[in-house]
Order: C-alpha cells, then sequence, then structure tokens
C-alpha cells in the first residue's frame, strides 16, 4: 500500500462486536492525537451505499445471484477506494473500516460458492495496492454471535442464518487468519468489551510502531 496513513479493517461473523470495538479504537487513537476516518462495506460513500441498499433490500434477499453479489460488492469498493480510503490514506489519516475484502472472501466465497480465482482477479483490479496494514478478525462462539444477532434483531438476509451458516462463517475467517498471519491479527471476541478493547489498542499500537 502506498506510504502516508495507516489502514485497519475489522473483520469477523455477525454479532462478533466490530461497530463496537471500532468506536473504541476511534475513542482510543483521537485521544493520543492520531487523526481518524471510520468508513464501512459495502457503502462508505454515497454511490456505495446505494449498493448497499440494493444488496440488503429485502424485495432481492435471496433473489440475487451469488456473482451478481460479488460484482456489486467490488463496484461499491471501487468507488469507496477512490473517494474515501485512498484519500485519507494520502492525507496520512487512520482509516478504521467495518469489513472490507475479507468479507467477500468468506461471505460470497468461502459460503456462498464464488470461484475464488474470480475475486482474486477483482482484488488485483480493483483492491490493488490497497491493502490493509492490519486486519483485526474478531472471533466469537457461535452460540453467543448467534444470541447477540437475535437480540438486535435481523437488519438484513445474513442475520437470519442458520448455526451451519455462523460456523461457516467462523471457519472461513479463521482459516484467512492462519493463512495471512502478518498483516490478519485473531482478537477474542469471547471477553468483556474492556479487556478486547485493550487487545486491540495493544496489537494497534504494535502495527503502527513497526510502520514505515
Amino acid at each position: 500500500m502506498s506510504q502516508g496513513g495507516f489502514f485497519i479493517s475489522f473483520e469477523g461473523g455477525e454479532g462478533v462486536g466490530k461497530t463496537t470495538q471500532i468506536k473504541a479504537l476511534e475513542t482510543h487513537l483521537t485521544s493520543h492525537g492520531h487523526d481518524v476516518v471510520i468508513t464501512r462495506e459495502p457503502g462508505g460513500c454515497r454511490f456505495a451505499e446505494d449498493i448497499r441498499n440494493l444488496i440488503f433490500a429485502s424485495k432481492y434477499s435471496d433473489k440475487l445471484e451469488a456473482e451478481t453479489e460479488t460484482l456489486l460488492m467490488f463496484a461499491a469498493r471501487a468507488q469507496h477506494i477512490k473517494e474515501v480510503i485512498a484519500s485519507a490514506i494520502e492525507s496520512n489519516k487512520i482509516v478504521l473500516c467495518d469489513r472490507y475484502m475479507d468479507s467477500t472472501r468468506v461471505y460470497q466465497g468461502m459460503v456462498n460458492n464464488v470461484d475464488l480465482s474470480l475475486i482474486q482477479t477483482l482484488e488485483d483490479k480493483i483492491v490493488r495496492q490497497f491493502i490493509p496494514n492490519l486486519t483485526l478478525i474478531l472471533d466469537l462462539d457461535i452460540e453467543t454471535a448467534m444470541a447477540r444477532v437475535s437480540a438486535r434483531g435481523a437488519s438484513n438476509h445474513y442475520d437470519l442464518g442458520d448455526e451451519e451458516f455462523y460456523h461457516s462463517l467462523r471457519n472461513g475467517f479463521l482459516s484467512i487468519a492462519k493463512e495471512n498471519p502478518i498483516r490478519c491479527k485473531l482478537v477474542d471476541a469471547n471477553r468483556d468489551i474492556e479487556t478486547t478493547s485493550q487487545s486491540i489498542q495493544a496489537l494497534v499500537s504494535e502495527a503502527l510502531a513497526s510502520h514505515v
């Protein structure tokens, strides 16, 4: 990735607590003088948010072909990178992104069986050098994750997945963490919020200290 800012993506299955931990990390980094940008995928800019609304619209629930959904994800990502991520990095900001390319690999590739070579080709063309400096993969036991999602209520078709779906998500992210040990750091999200936040802060501090 181009020099300048620092790019952190947060990954994991449904209900692992990404949003809570992103906000906590933003507060921590800001208090230490860092300029932070929070964004998300799919979304992050107006065009990409419109695509997000299409993907998650109830009228299209379970009707989109997996390849169609994949192409929409990358269309949103291309614009998101151009309008938000690239400019933030060039301005020496820290980007905290709620989901990014690893979610596409897991949800569309490993779970919905889209050809991983297609996903890799799209990554090569669209993501290019904008690969996260650090990816924090939050890992949570299946029962707790499902209970959290049930308590908050379903907001899209992914929230309605069964136990097998949650197992597939968890195994997918664990495999990515194992295959990319330098970029990806596994975070135990079974602990209380504060303890998990402290672990994340330590990982981020270490990564920032070694960033050139």
